[in-house]
């Protein structure tokens, strides 16, 4: 059973599949919040019939150019729709919608994941604060109390500051297994996190590190002790003392592909190395993005994805661009892959290749986004696109909530100062931080640049699909800087022709992180 995407109604096709057939289910189900959940582009275009001014008066209009949504509301009232098997515990505490979503909506398609799963299989449901109470009960009854193991509590720094209640920072993955006495549980594939005395374990156990013991924190990872089912945005990977960062990624960002509630790699990596062993069959019938798939891939495993979105359909289809092994059900992914057509000269285009750094980077920047696009063509279908906008304050205060996120990815300590707003604490040694969009002659233009102050300056350029980077001793830098006011300077840089003085310096994330790693860290008598 090779790798396989349907596009479909996932009831006939969950009953079509053969009986013990798949190893583990992951699925992350409609919420049934209530909204219709989209992600939607769209463009600032200069319009006398605008309703909004800008420069010298001008006035503009918004213009939506694509939404991607699906419903996410089981809003029915008609006692006729609901399932005649209501002799449970919510009959007379859930609201009718609440009743259909989970009698006719859910219920028939969990007793089918159920039965196609493997003796050793488990299923991982995926769910929020909403449903999940009813959820259980419900999963109780199909799969038995005794299949219950865990209630995984997935914490995230993302959403919404309520004012009238606790603000929600959290999903709910409820985890069952189909037989408790033969189901797969790999401890040895956990990603693991250092001992916090490695001196007292010997060397090689210190190297290995210890299963996580802990809830992980996004700034003190592993620096408390107790059992735990709570997965944070931040982890250990294996085999290495670096914090890795994983974050929810939010709806209009895109590891980031543009499709509402997608899941990171990193969270759905963790379910299945847990719960499956190469070669195994993982089943997601509401597949999304198609994230699952991708772990899979990744991870040696065969993968089925099903979903009735054609838009999630399309997602897939360039999410998997170039991936053969993929046999394609009621759907044909080739229109939506390898070339791009120009609506303005009618003819097609490569795509550009996007690296995970830079996906990274953009996932940290849609947080900040505060709905500003830009109309221009360079720049149309980047995730950075709104930052054009933004004053130029604003985009220096962006390099620094980009780049501190990303050090702390790779295991460097960061931490800001308190007298300045971009500069950042590395290793004992003040970073300061400029960040550039590329300017329309095809430079970063880093400026405000101090001569004093700080031990290194990191210069961020992000370009519509790529993302630059370099990293400079301070009078290094402002010896090939240019004056820029009295007691201002700027650096010019073309990243596809870089001067000969930034040789040495980086030019990708990677060789700058190469060049921190190296920096030896300051003497505590030195230290700010």
């Amino acid at each position: 059973m090779k790798n396989r995407i349907y596009f479909g109604d996932n009831l006939p096709i969950l009953k079509s599949l053969p009986d013990e057939s798949i190893d583990l289910i992951y699925i992350d189900p409609p919420f049934n919040t209530g909204k219709v959940q989209k992600h939607t582009k769209t463009k600032t275009v200069q319009s006398k019939n605008g309703s909004r001014v800008g420069f010298k008066g001008n006035t503009y209009e918004t213009i939506e150019l694509s939404t991607k949504a699906y419903q996410d509301s089981f809003e029915f009232s008609s006692k006729e729709l609901l399932g005649s098997n209501k002799d449970i515990a919510y009959k007379n505490l859930a609201p009718d919608a609440s009743i259909y979503y989970l009698e006719d909506f859910l219920r028939p398609r969990l007793v089918e994941a159920k039965r196609i799963l493997k003796s050793h299989g488990s299923l991982y449901f995926h769910i929020d604060y909403r449903e999940v109470h009813y959820c259980k009960i419900l999963l109780d009854d199909i799969f038995g109390r005794e299949c219950f193991l865990n209630e995984i509590i997935w914490a995230y720094d993302y959403g919404g500051r309520a004012r009238s209640k606790w603000p929600a920072k959290h999903d709910n993955i409820l985890f069952y297994v189909k037989d408790p006495e033969k189901y797969i549980f790999n401890t040895g594939a956990i990603d693991r996190e250092p001992y916090m005395a490695p001196g007292l374990v010997g060397p090689e156990k210190a190297k290995k590190g210890k299963l996580p013991t802990d809830t992980w924190f996004p700034k003190f990872v592993g620096t408390k002790e107790g059992e735990t089912d709570t997965w944070w945005w931040n982890y250990f990977a294996k085999g290495s003392n670096s914090a890795m960062w994983q974050t929810i990624v939010p709806t209009g960002s895109k590891e980031r592909v543009g499709y509402p509630t997608q899941k990171p790699v990193r969270l759905i990596n963790r379910i299945i190395k847990a719960s499956s062993l190469p070669g195994n069959v993982v089943l997601d019938f509401f597949a999304g993005s198609g994230t699952v798939g991708e772990s899979c891939l990744e991870l040696n495993r065969d993968f089925i994805l099903i979903d009735s979105n054609k838009e999630a359909l399309e997602v897939m289809a360039r999410r998997f661009n170039g991936v053969e092994e993929i046999k394609w059900i009621n759907f044909d992914p080739k229109p939506y892959q390898n070339k791009k057509v120009n609506t303005k000269t009618n003819s097609s285009v490569e795509m550009p290749s996007i690296s995970p750094e830079f996906l990274m980077l953009a996932s940290t920047a849609s947080y900040l986004q505060q709905g500003l696009q830009e109309n221009s063509d360079l720049w149309k279908d980047s995730p950075f696109e709104w930052v054009l906008q933004l004053p130029p304050r604003k985009k220096g205060k962006l390099g620094r909530q980009l780049l501190s996120p990303w050090l702390a990815s790779k295991g460097i300590s960061v931490e800001p100062t308190k007298d300045s707003s971009e500069t950042l604490l590395v290793k004992g040694y003040r970073f300061a931080t400029k960040f550039s969009t590329m300017w329309a002659k095809g430079f970063y233009r880093f400026q405000q640049i101090r001569p004093e102050g700080y031990d290194y300056l990191i210069c961020l350029g992000i370009s519509p699909l790529k993302a630059h980077c370099w990293i400079f001793p301070r009078e290094y830098a402002i010896s090939h800087a240019t004056p820029q006011h009295k007691t201002e300077f700027w650096l010019p840089i073309n990243p596809k022709n870089p001067p000969e003085w930034t040789k040495g310096y980086g030019y990708s994330l990677d060789d700058v992180y190469e060049i921190i790693k190296k920096i030896k860290p300051a003497p505590k008598q030195d230290k700010v």
